[in-house]
């Protein structure tokens, strides 16, 4: 009785020994391509798009696309000088057109006709609602590339790029051999 209790005991030991020993070599092992690191590292193009959304050019420091910075910063900040430069302007031609409709004065910046102020007040406000228009474009491709580079973050570009020409035989639909060249690019 003693001989297979120790028995089933050996078995069962050497089972769950052998078990560890599969797994440890199962995570070692050079035919499994994703080792502990890739498992750990994941990067989540969650992550890009909501820390771009919430602060631009956060997603691409993320992304650890460091260059993209001056480019999104700059063309913000050239789009908000210009906002600021259209709006300002069209109050101060908003508030002369007004002026010159109660006849109040008579010429502004040079101009003495309410129809030609009253076009450059409208020509202001359209440059500036397309100032505005432009900073939301910048917004949204700011969080639109930092969403695309984290979903390529990982893609790796093979520099094997070959062209294979080779001699080719096709049968025609009447069971003939067509001869010719394939063409075939591998990458």
């Amino acid at each position: 009785m003693l001989g297979t209790n120790i028995k089933i005991l050996l078995i069962t030991i050497l089972f769950i020994s052998c078990t560890y020993i599969g797994k440890g070599q199962e995570m070692s092992s050079p035919d499994n391509h994703v080792n502990q690191e890739t498992l750990l590292k994941v990067h989540s193009p969650h992550k890009a798009t909501i820390y771009s959304a919430l602060i631009p050019g956060l997603g691409q420091i993320y992304n650890k696309k460091y260059w993209k910075l001056p480019v999104i910063y700059s063309a913000t900040g050239i789009f908000i000088y210009y906002f600021n430069f259209n709006n300002s302007e069209y109050n101060a031609f908003k508030t002369a057109y007004a002026q010159m409709d109660a006849e109040e004065i008579t010429s502004f910046r040079g101009y003495t006709e309410k129809s030609i102020v009253l076009n450059i007040k409208d020509n202001y406000r359209r440059n500036r609602d397309l100032n505005v228009i432009s900073l939301a474009a910048i917004y949204l491709l700011n969080v639109v590339d930092a969403t695309v580079d984290a979903h390529l973050f990982n893609y790796e570009i093979n520099d094997d790029l070959s062209l294979n020409i080779q001699p080719a035989v096709k049968q025609s639909i009447d069971y003939q051999n067509a001869y010719g060249i394939a063409f075939k690019v591998t990458f």
